[in-house]
């Protein structure tokens, strides 16, 4: 038998000490892995109070068997807890959009041969009632919401939760179903009065509908295809049902207009590049900053570029908006180093497709490796680079420790995660996604999940940062309750530029604590992220 493949210590580790039996056999039986517990387990034989599960898994070309042993005794609350935090939203007990992803394809897969639809509800104006209300009214309003859409839609669909009030319905058996109808059933029912709190508040919901097969035929496509619905829908008003807009309509109407500003701002140097700290929990000092991308008006006004992301890459044009904010960043050291420190970080933001890109990454290395301290900047990626894990570890990992450049995993956490990539990638930073901390310290469960990345960011020698944190609750549940180092969010500063701290002096240098130097207001609104 081939000498099974040598696991990293600390993983080893782990899992040698792991309270489960864990075993993995490759296609033709020969065993790979199998820690401590499997063993005892094989011994044992004893049924009765061990749970024994298996199920199959592959990695490229490659396909694996795996085999895991629990105690059926002192587990069973454990396991339920975990599921519903991993497959359930907190707020509306909704399935979440992994759940709502495994459901919609499963159900694909079984009936190909059906009509199927998706529909993605947004709750309008939540921005403005959060503003006025507060979070906590929000939040009872979307619960509510979440109530009246499940006690309209048949019992074959699947109602699931997404985030920032965004619902999806998968409906099925469409034979004797008018859809429009039935979208209008829906609306109608969400301008019903609700009363939250005493307070009777009016409201509303936009529909984008995308099609099975028309429109896509998995999950994520027919996702993606009802949120551009969704986008027409809204752009004409509020409260209106919307299809997917042809490819023409699209690439004639609002997305060509935006790329013609993005490439003649690009051409004439009007993007540029505003900073956000990232502030030590422990003495409230600047520890590094994040670089973040503005677009500066004919006025001379910075305005956030909302997401632009995709549609650079679709114009082609990402791999330069990526190079220009290296080039400024470089070009920007000195003033960095006085509005800060010269030990700060400086993270820059690539796509998971550049991080999997070895020209790309390699041109980028090229030109951060011209200064002296390469080791100062950290790459930030989304879990989404996970897809391409294999070659992320292959390809890009060896070129950023060879030029001493750290990596971040981005929004940890709402994303692809998944334990063996994150194993396999061993990045150096794990950013926490700002879903995590939002009213943490009256949300238990949040607080549960919290703990468990909290523990194994730690466990994987990585460095902790937790983003969006907001107010002062937040910022105080995390001093008292984690062992999380750094923090980000708007409690803090806001994203600006160096020119802004040399005229104002009133943002956040370097040194000093967060008391002293904030004057800006924190944010408020969940969902109001500053674009990268």
């Amino acid at each position: 038998m081939p000498p099974a493949r040598a696991l990293p210590s600390d993983l080893e580790e782990i899992l040698e000490n792991a309270s489960f039996g864990l075993a993995v056999t490759d296609a033709d039986g020969l065993e790979v892995y199998a820690n401590r517990q499997a063993g005892l387990h094989r011994l044992s034989g004893d049924e009765a109070t061990v749970r024994e599960m298996h199920f199959a898994t592959q990695t490229g070309d490659r396909s694996f068997n795996v085999s895991l042993w629990l105690d059926a005794e002192a587990l069973p609350d454990l396991d339920e807890e975990i599921f519903r935090l991993a497959f359930f939203d907190e707020l509306t007990g909704l399935p979440n959009k992994t759940l709502l992803g495994r459901m919609v394809g499963a159900e694909l897969q079984t009936h190909a041969d059906r009509q199927a639809a998706l529909f993605l509800i947004d709750l309008d104006g939540l921005g403005r009632t959060n503003d006025y209300y507060g979070a906590a009214f929000t939040n009872l309003l979307i619960a509510a919401f979440s109530e009246r859409m499940s006690s309209c839609v048949r019992s074959s669909d699947v109602l699931g939760y997404l985030a920032n009030g965004m619902f999806c319905i998968f409906v099925t058996d469409l034979e004797d179903l008018d859809i429009s109808d039935y979208a209008n059933q829906l609306l109608a029912r969400a301008k019903e009065p609700f009363l939250i709190q005493g307070i009777e508040t009016f409201s509303s919901a936009s529909i984008g509908i995308s099609l099975f097969a028309e429109d896509g035929a998995d999950f994520e496509t027919l996702l993606v295809s009802a949120d551009q619905a969704l986008r027409a829908a809204k752009s004409e008003s509020k409260g209106r049902i919307g299809y997917k807009p042809t490819a023409s309509a699209l690439r004639g109407t609002t997305d060509m207009s935006i790329e013609q500003r993005l490439r003649t701002a690009l051409r004439d140097q009007k993007l540029c590049c505003v900073y956000q700290p990232k502030v030590s929990l422990r003495d409230n000092t600047v520890v590094g900053v994040e670089t973040l991308l503005r677009w500066r008006d004919d006025d001379g006004k910075l305005q956030a570029l909302g997401d632009f992301v995709n549609l650079a890459t679709d114009a082609g044009i990402i791999d330069a908006v990526s190079e220009h904010v290296a080039h400024e960043v470089m070009e920007s050291l000195p003033r960095i180093d006085a509005v800060f420190a010269p030990s700060i970080s400086i993270s820059l933001n690539i796509t998971a497709h550049q991080a999997s890109s070895p020209v790309f990454t390699r041109n980028l290395l090229d030109l951060l490796t011209s200064y002296h301290r390469p080791e100062r900047f950290i790459l930030e990626i989304t879990e989404e680079a996970f897809l391409n894990g294999e070659l992320l570890s292959k390809n890009t990992l060896p070129m950023l420790r060879e030029a001493g450049v750290k990596l971040s995993i981005d929004d940890f956490g709402v994303g692809y995660s998944s334990l063996s990539a994150l194993a396999a990638v061993t990045a150096d930073e794990l950013k926490i996604d700002r879903s995590f901390v939002q009213n943490v310290h009256c949300r238990p469960r949040s607080q549960s999940v919290l703990k468990t990345i909290e523990s194994l960011g730690h466990a994987l020698d990585m460095k902790l940062v937790i983003e969006g944190v907001e107010t002062l609750e937040e910022v105080e549940y995390l001093k008292q309750n984690t062992a999380i180092d750094v923090a980000q969010g708007y409690y803090f500063s806001k994203p600006f530029a160096l020119e802004e701290f040399v005229d104002t002096g009133d943002l956040l240098p370097s040194g000093r604590t967060r008391d002293q130097a904030r004057t800006h207001t924190p944010a408020r609104t969940p969902g109001n992220r500053s674009p990268r």
